[in-house]
């Protein structure tokens, strides 16, 4: 199997918010799974990320599809392996 990388694609403001409002779209429509897809896509929030790393590890988020930008970009690329 061969090995995952950490999804790290930055997302500007206007990208942000087009998203957002697509995966509200898709939740008043109740399609869930294009919903948690669309989610995966926003960068997830250091703070958010290190409760989520203390949860499940880096290894979990990196085979979830998370998009973990805003954290190496906050702390740096080690903290994918710690």
């Amino acid at each position: 199997m061969p090995e995952l990388k950490p999804i790290l694609t930055k997302v500007s403001d206007e990208e942000y918010k087009a998203l957002r409002a697509e995966a509200m779209l898709a939740l008043e429509n109740n399609q869930m799974d294009s919903y948690y897809s669309i989610l995966k896509k926003l960068p997830l929030s250091p703070l958010d990320a290190n409760d989520l790393k203390r949860l499940v590890g880096v290894q979990s988020m990196i085979e979830e599809g998370l998009n973990l930008s805003r954290v190496v970009e906050a702390y740096g690329a080690k903290w994918l392996t710690y």
